[in-house]
């Protein structure tokens, strides 16, 4: 079924106006949509934007928006319709009527989920299956959608630090390349065409120049496949992967910052899953990849292998604090984890230590964010510096090029 997003203007039975978007297969159905709303003087525009993927805030809206419909009594098919209704993501709106249908076949919500897996994981299916079990349905979304804020809320920290550098360098990038174009070739029309004698490093600068205005476009289509292919590769190669994440383990803050998001969210996952009942080996067994292809790919490749490390122990009759490594917990954690289970307190422990360590994770972010700044304007300088710098050798060596 081909759905289209259409922009509305109408009236109320008040005379006021009123704007939206709603998703509808025609104009036909968009309008007995809006009628049904008892709206008046209709106007319909196609918004020809392309369909895209939910991003997490909508999931983390969407669930939000479940949690409170089912708190105040609300059915959960009702729930669903209504959650439609406003729904103005075409796949997502694609997933709400394949879950309502399941719903409508006699199937229960987490058998539904699991039909239609797309933008939930695997743990969090099972809290709703569990929850669903216990009556808990309403909480356990209202805890799925603060965790899912989170981890969005880290996330955006991470990339709003990353894009900066990522900024400065492609600034840097272009300044060195125009530098080389267009600078570099009037200082070698000043020294002539003899550059056997200038200094090495002028000679590489002007050589490197020549280099780029002869082949400019060949090297920008290298560098564009070589980057594509890269990606192509991460996508699909499990080696890669691994090597990538050692890359980043090695890399000083930033491989901090890395093991302490992991930590993170995966105690904050691993206490949802406790607190909802869900047994401790079926909730570790939730952090593995799947069966299907490429899976372990997408997956942390670090905790997948800790965790596969703690079930083996767990099934020789070890106790999990017990089995847990420095790789993912750190000794001070590990103590933590030691003292809550021997209280039979593991999943409040877990929630403390998630607290513990993102307040450690705020600060190395903070760290990072204020290191970056002058390491990159360094950077700058220095590659700006150079480039004018072996430009101006010959002049500072006039006397030997004299002689």
């Amino acid at each position: 079924m081909k759905l289209n997003m259409y922009r509305w203007q109408a009236t109320n039975r008040f005379g006021q106006k009123q704007r939206g978007v709603l998703v509808a297969e025609d104009e036909n159905q968009a309008k007995r949509i809006l009628f049904s709303r008892q709206l008046q003087n209709i106007r319909l525009q196609r918004n020809w934007q392309f369909s895209y993927a939910p991003k997490n805030a909508e999931i983390c809206d969407l669930l939000q928006q479940l949690a409170t419909l089912l708190e105040a009594s609300v059915t959960l098919k009702n729930s669903l319709q209504i959650l439609l209704s406003n729904c103005t993501n075409i796949p997502l709106y694609q997933w709400l009527q394949h879950l309502l249908s399941d719903l409508e076949s006699g199937l229960a919500f987490s058998q539904a989920l699991n039909r239609q897996p797309k933008f939930l994981t695997h743990q969090e299916r099972q809290l709703i299956r569990v929850s669903e079990m216990t009556g808990q349905l309403a909480k356990v979304c209202r805890q799925i959608a603060l965790s899912k804020q989170q981890s969005l809320a880290l996330q955006r920290k991470i990339q709003k630090i990353l894009l900066y550098p990522m900024m400065i360098l492609t600034i840097s990038l272009i300044l060195t390349a125009l530098l080389l174009i267009f600078i570099v070739p009037q200082f070698a029309e000043m020294y002539g065409g003899e550059t056997t004698q200038l200094p090495l490093f002028t000679r590489i600068l002007l050589y490197l120049s020549q280099g780029l205005q002869q082949y400019f476009m060949p090297f920008c289509v290298l560098l564009t496949a070589i980057a594509l292919f890269l990606k192509r590769r991460l996508q699909h190669s499990l080696r890669l992967n691994r090597q990538k994440n050692k890359l980043i383990a090695a890399t000083p803050v930033l491989g901090q910052i890395v093991a302490l998001s992991r930590l993170i969210r995966f105690c904050r996952s691993l206490h949802l899953m406790l607190h909802a009942g869900v047994p401790l080996n079926q909730a570790l067994q939730s952090f593995l990849p799947t069966d299907k292809p490429n899976a372990a790919i997408h997956h942390d490749v670090a905790l997948t292998q800790e965790v596969q490390y703690i079930l083996q122990g767990i099934q020789r009759g070890f106790t999990f604090s017990a089995c847990v490594g420095v790789t993912l917990f750190p000794m001070q954690a590990q103590q933590m984890i030691q003292v809550g289970e021997q209280a039979g307190k593991l999943p409040l422990m877990l929630q403390h230590i998630a607290d513990n360590y993102q307040r450690q994770l705020d600060h190395k972010i903070d760290l990072l964010s204020q290191m970056l700044e002058p390491l990159l304007m360094l950077i700058i300088s220095g590659i700006i510096g150079l480039i004018m710098l072996g430009m101006y050798l010959p002049i500072f060596n006039m006397g030997s090029l004299i002689q």
